[in-house]
């Protein structure tokens, strides 16, 4: 039987959280300091939609057991908090993976 649980949530207008790569790092530094089983999960905007977290269109999110890591990445990233019953197998399944690297801009100086 998979478990549903009351969790915390930070949305934002997709690449509000992911856009720089910081959010990936503190992903990578909780995991690697808490293990590889840290209740933290990433959610693009698709992944948004099938988990229903919001009706808004074009939002990615952060989903945490631990409240104080939403609100640390609030204060961060800026966003929305809430709290939403999720199913925690099902966040495993979709959303165990940090966000993509970002995109490298070639800020070269062409002469």
């Amino acid at each position: 039987m998979s478990e549903t649980k009351a969790l915390n949530v930070l949305i934002a207008p997709e690449g509000q959280l992911q856009g720089n790569g910081q959010l990936r790092e503190s992903f990578h530094e909780r995991r690697d300091r808490r293990g590889a089983d840290y209740p933290m999960w990433y959610l693009n905007s698709s992944l948004v939609s099938k988990f229903n977290i919001t009706e808004k269109e074009g939002y990615e999110a952060v989903v945490a057991e631990d409240a104080t890591t939403i609100a640390w990445l609030k204060l961060r990233f800026g966003g929305e908090k809430l709290s939403k019953e999720l199913n925690i197998d099902e966040l495993w399944e979709h959303a165990s993976l940090p966000p993509e690297p970002p995109e490298i801009k070639d800020i070269a100086i062409q002469k």
